[in-house]
């Protein structure tokens, strides 16, 4: 039976394989699935294993809740993991390797855990733990709702006092445990008001390294990340009192910090980051940097001369990126590992730690989603897939084949799939791989370009088909191109519809001249490489220039918003989670605009570039059929972005609608929201596009 065009309802059959990890001895692995209940309108994640002996993987723990950072034993005899079955909140669960009823290890108070990490003797494990202030908590919340009694107050004192998809901090944030492995004795060994993350033990397990901004400022300085050891020895009379020690920073440059590791000789720390501190929308690559375990006020950069950057930097709405730890050491800490984005694509890299050349040891055209590696440094559990198969855990063999590298865009590894999740899924449907084209936008400029075509395009046939023009968020992330599975490009697609999408300046993955080419300056060079998509589009035999449309999500959405106020090219135009107005927005995200680093001027003296380069002081100059869409609950780009632009138009009687979901959706909607709200946005979207184009 011939496969069939991608349907609206397969976004919610897809399952999504995510954080695979490996086994010390390199024989097996666990990961995550992830599947969507259409009925409960919910998510549902449990573990799944892998392994060499062959066969289709297995599910490891059960289904109707969420199980998630699974994490081996040192020793490989047992699984912990986090798990939301005793609800509310999340506790830490141990299982036999071999299989069993899981056992709760930890009895904390309703909260959530971030991190979890063995100590290398397996006699404790750290954690990363918020606790839900307690006027929050589900109990108190029943008891207001029976009393009839509000809400609490909320006092804000710093500008990052909330995140989208996340909500308030309330003055609550994520805090350094350790819990004992044995008894399920925990310890909380931080009490500071600032978020800690990337935990990494000592190899002598002795100590616990951490990133944090605890400047007084840190809202302000958000970009001055520092480092912290402190010690977790259970003999340490605080720790056998519960009290909380203070931490002792480490000497280290200055700049954003992510993925901390400790070498296993002891002597080295890495992470991810750049020392340019005053660099606040992504300009600058991460690189991996690495500086003695005692301190430095210089680190050694590994990554920066491939002018790319370390992470998961590739847009979805069909994977579970990110995984595990992002840098990890080989035995002999002669070797680092770490994701790579370049060109769409996303590979596993390593290097030396004297230096020397990267080597990608996974293959080009394929998203590495996440990533470990065995005690002896020989297997690698690995996350894999591309635009036309929905990831997939595989164990990489090191030294087992190829000479290839970065430079062919050949595997380093011998790779062997051990699971198939959505195998029978894509025995049945139809992805498309998207054809890539370069091209010249002027001033030197290259655009990476993919396009889609109808599953029923004949090249003979003298047919002219509408097109979409797709433009992606962040500005600061990347398409995958033919390295990543985008349901809603392929659905568009097989919907009749030529889809053209591009990473334009600004993106990642090529350097940071092209990131940084539209610093304080949206609208200009970025503009230029969108009409060069939209012109090479046009140009195409088999499609109608005057049914074109643009659309995008985020910073996609200001860059479709911008567009119509700009050109009567396109025949209509869908902005969601747009920003429209930079001025207002800077006082009204989730996060600190620090005026002046990259728009000139500030919000209230002078507000001039940030005006210059909004879309809403243009919506005189639109006269294209506009669709808003936007959320409630976002808080990323508020919904008052939305409103504005709206309002404007419609004052104007100008085409448009404003279509508003519930606060119960965030930024992220279109890719992690409510299931029912996702189908939803893609039926107006597409009732939108046919209604001008066809």
């Amino acid at each position: 039976m011939p496969k069939q065009p991608v349907a609206l309802e397969d976004l919610l059959r897809f399952q999504l394989a995510g954080d695979t990890q490996i086994a010390p001895d390199g024989r097996q692995v666990v990961f995550t699935l992830k599947r969507t209940d259409a009925e409960k309108n919910k998510y549902f994640t449990r573990l799944h294993r892998g392994d060499l002996m062959g066969g289709p993987s297995r599910t490891f723990t059960g289904d109707g809740h969420n199980d998630g950072l699974p994490r081996w034993s040192p020793d490989g005899g047992q699984i912990a993991f986090v798990s939301d079955r005793d609800k509310p909140g999340a506790q830490i669960y141990l299982l036999p390797a071999d299989g069993g009823e899981a056992q709760k290890l930890t009895t904390l108070e309703e909260g959530g855990i971030t991190e979890l990490c063995w100590s290398p003797d397996g006699a404790q494990i750290a954690f990363a733990y918020r606790a839900t202030p307690e006027a929050y908590r589900e109990k108190a919340k029943k008891e207001r709702e029976e009393k009839g009694f509000s809400p609490p107050v909320r006092v804000h004192r710093k500008l990052t006092y909330r995140l989208d998809a996340f909500g308030y901090y309330d003055d609550s944030f994520a805090q350094v445990w350790v819990v004992d492995a044995q008894s399920g004795a925990a310890r909380q060994l931080t009490d500071a008001p600032n978020t800690h993350h990337s935990l990494a033990w000592s190899p002598d397990s002795q100590t616990l390294a951490f990133i944090a901004n605890r400047r007084d400022d840190n809202d302000l300085s958000e970009q001055r990340d520092d480092l912290y050891k402190i010690s977790v020895a259970a003999g340490d009379a605080k720790a056998e009192a519960g009290a909380t020690s203070e931490p002792e920073q480490i000497a280290a440059p200055d700049g954003p910090k992510v993925g901390l590791a400790w070498s296993p000789d002891g002597q080295w720390l890495a992470y991810a980051g750049h020392t340019h501190p005053d660099d606040t929308w992504g300009g600058y690559n991460d690189r991996v940097l690495v500086i003695p375990a005692t301190g430095a006020s210089e680190a050694r950069d590994l990554t920066g001369a491939s002018d790319m950057s370390v992470g998961y930097l590739t847009l979805s709405d069909s994977h579970e990126a990110g995984g595990g730890s992002l840098i990890q050491w080989s035995p002999d800490s002669a070797t680092l590992y770490f994701p790579l984005s370049a060109h769409g694509a996303t590979r596993l890299v390593s290097a030396p730690l004297r230096g020397g050349n990267l080597t990608a040891l996974t293959p080009d055209n394929h998203e590495m989603g996440a990533f470990s590696v065995s005690r002896d440094g020989r297997a690698f559990g690995i996350l894999l897939g591309n635009a036309t198969e929905l990831y997939d855990a595989y164990i990489g063999e090191a030294g087992a084949s190829g000479t290839g590298g970065a430079a062919n865009g050949a595997s380093e590894l011998k790779l062997r799939r051990v699971s198939q999740v959505n195998q029978a899924l894509l025995n049945s449907v139809l992805l498309q791989m998207p054809e890539e084209t370069w091209l010249d936008s002027g001033e030197g400029a290259r655009v990476q370009t993919w396009l889609l075509r109808p599953p029923d395009f004949d090249a003979n046939a003298a047919r002219q088909y509408p097109a979409i023009v797709y433009v992606h968020g962040g500005p600061a992330m990347q398409y995958g191109g033919q390295a990543a599975p985008f349901h809603e490009l392929q659905w568009l697609a097989a919907q009749g519809y030529v889809v053209l999408f591009s990473n334009p300046r600004g993106s990642k993955g090529y350097g940071e001249a092209h990131t940084s080419a539209i610093k304080g300056d949206w609208g200009n060079r970025d503009w230029t490489d969108i009409q060069a998509v939209a012109d090479y589009g046009a140009a195409l035999p088999y499609v109608n220039a005057d049914k074109m449309a643009i659309m995008g999500g985020s910073y996609g959405g200001y860059m479709t918003a911008w567009a119509v106020g700009h050109t009567d090219r396109f025949a209509c135009g869908i902005a969601d989670r747009l920003v429209g107005n930079l001025h207002s927005m800077a006082g009204t995200t989730d996060f600190a605009f620090l005026h002046g680093r990259h728009w000139k001027g500030n919000a209230w003296s002078d507000p001039a570039d940030l005006w210059r380069d909004s879309p809403l002081a243009y919506a005189g100059n639109i006269h294209t059929p506009l669709l808003i869409i936007h959320s409630d609950g976002d808080l990323r780009c508020p919904v008052s972005q939305a409103e504005e632009l709206f309002a404007a138009l419609r004052e104007q009687r100008k085409v448009v609608e404003f279509v508003r979901y519930p606060a119960n959706s965030s930024h992220g909607m279109s890719r992690n929201g409510p299931p029912d709200l996702r189908l939803d946005r893609l039926r107006r979207n597409l009732e939108w596009l046919n209604r001008y184009l066809q």
